[in-house]
């Protein structure tokens, strides 16, 4: 449940920064107090040694020599001097704080307090405690010479130590005092950004997939309401578009489905009144037809003309009713391998007259190694003759008809263009409807039943048209697959 609470990785991302920030920040503080009480103690420790040097020479001009254990007693007794000490340059003690380490050799003095004839400070450490050492040089002027003779520069050393135990507490005191005040502004941010992250980000989340929780199950009316500008606010406006544009579409489609079931029904109606009259008119159309035929025969003159027109209108009849009959119950088709090529010639040889007689020019520009498509031939061929007769139709006046072929990588394409007048945009998409035609003498089918052979065949049919420059269909077919030949 953590992992996936944005909330807690905030919190946590955050509270590691700030924690991190507050530790950097601490140790730098911490670092720079500690140097800062060891440089103030050294600058006091220097000032000290100086003061009890000059005191120190003053006194032992003046001769009073038991003055110098007294000055470095009370010196001791403010607290700023743990200890003191005056030795000789070969390390022997000869005042000292501790009257038990009189005339004792402490350790050997460092040979550059008297080379450079400067104070030298540095720091030891005694069962765990810090000491700030301090020495000083003393001179030997020429008022120390009566009694230390004019041989030595130099005639000993003071050495002072200071305990760094109080700043040690100091620098603790403040390490603790960070600490508590670290671990309090972490808490404070913690909650102020809890507080923040709660507001403004996982009130109005949590609310948000809500909404979306109930558009999951369907739910389109859900809504996220909220007056924000931020960019949350953007996002549940664009979540409301989304579900305005997703109830839009799922009404849309069901005004579609609906729509589709009532042309369904209506068409599954009219195909079954549609078979039933064709059964019933064909067999009294045949008996008129043989006996128009036997009246032709022994008619002459207007009569014989009279008969012959009637020939013509049970023709057209028969092959209405054959339109109806396979609009309304169409044969599934019996797929084997196909020379498209064949079959778009056969059809071409078909309409070539009736194009002639129309003054149309048929071009044709089919390559001779077209692939082999997987289809019906005689479904194929009336697809294809549906659209080479409607083609003629549209150019009463004369034109030009092109057939071209094409084989692709997985398809075959087929164009059948025309350069007649085009179908304007407003009815381009009812062309495929049943029983839509814009003839005076056509049953509307044409197109409908070559659709339906090309699904069938699981191809295409698209068409493109300009009123004035013509329409083109194209058809589109799968390759046959070759035969694999086993390994002998």
């Amino acid at each position: 449940m953590f992992r996936r609470s944005l909330t807690v990785k905030i919190l946590l991302a955050v509270g590691v920064t700030v924690a991190a920030v507050i530790a950097i920040y601490t140790y730098f503080v911490i670092r720079v107090q500690s140097t800062w009480w060891h440089e103030r103690t050294q600058a006091q420790n220097a000032i000290a040694v100086t003061m009890v040097r000059e005191y120190l020479e003053g006194v032992m001009l003046s001769e009073r020599h038991e003055e110098v254990t007294h000055f470095l007693n009370e010196l001791k007794k403010t607290q700023e001097i743990m200890a003191g000490r005056v030795v000789t340059p070969t390390g022997r003690i000869a005042f000292s704080t501790e009257p038990q380490e009189l005339n004792d050799v402490v350790r050997q003095l460092p040979a550059e307090l008297f080379a450079a004839n400067r104070i030298l400070q540095g720091t030891r450490v005694e069962k765990s405690e810090q000491f700030a050492v301090t020495m000083s040089p003393v001179q030997n002027h020429t008022a120390c010479q009566r009694c230390h003779g004019p041989g030595a520069t130099y005639i000993g050393a003071i050495i002072l130590e200071k305990s760094m135990a109080p700043a040690e507490a100091s620098i603790a005191t403040n390490r603790n005092l960070l600490i508590v005040y670290g671990v309090v502004i972490f808490a404070l941010v913690g909650i102020v950004l809890w507080l923040l992250i709660v507001r403004f980000i996982s009130q109005p989340v949590g609310e948000l997939l809500t909404q979306m929780r109930r558009v999951e199950t369907g739910d389109l009316a859900a809504r996220a309401i909220s007056p924000r500008v931020d960019e949350i606010g953007e996002l549940e406006r664009g979540f409301n578009g989304m579900v305005e544009s997703l109830d839009l579409t799922k009404r849309a489609l069901h005004a579609a489905h609906e729509q589709q079931i009532q042309q369904a029904s209506k068409l599954a109606s009219v195909g079954e009144l549609a078979a039933g009259l064709a059964h019933e008119i064909r067999n009294p159309l045949a008996g008129i037809a043989a006996a128009v035929e036997v009246l032709a025969e022994h008619r002459a003159g207007q009569d014989r003309e009279i008969t012959q027109e009637i020939q013509v209108q049970v023709k057209r009849l028969n092959t209405t009713l054959s339109d109806l009959l396979n609009f309304a119950r169409p044969r599934e088709p019996e797929i084997a391998p196909c020379d498209l090529a064949g079959l778009v010639r056969q059809m071409l040889a078909l309409v070539r007259a009736d194009a002639h007689k129309h003054h149309i020019q048929v071009l044709e520009e089919i390559p001779a190694d077209l692939p082999t498509i997987n289809a019906d031939a005689m479904q194929i061929q009336q697809a294809i003759l549906n659209l080479l007769l409607n083609a003629i139709q549209a150019m009463p006046d004369g034109g030009t008809l092109t057939v071209r072929a094409a084989g692709g990588v997985d398809r075959v394409r087929l164009t059948i263009q025309d350069t007649g007048g085009g179908i304007p945009a407003e009815i381009r998409e009812k062309i495929f409807a049943p029983f839509f035609t814009t003839k005076h003498r056509g049953t509307g089918l044409g197109l409908a039943i070559t659709r339906t052979i090309l699904e069938k065949h699981h191809g295409t049919i698209a068409v493109d048209s300009e009123v004035g420059c013509g329409t083109m269909f194209t058809l589109e077919f799968g390759l046959a697959e070759l035969p694999h030949h086993g390994t002998p």
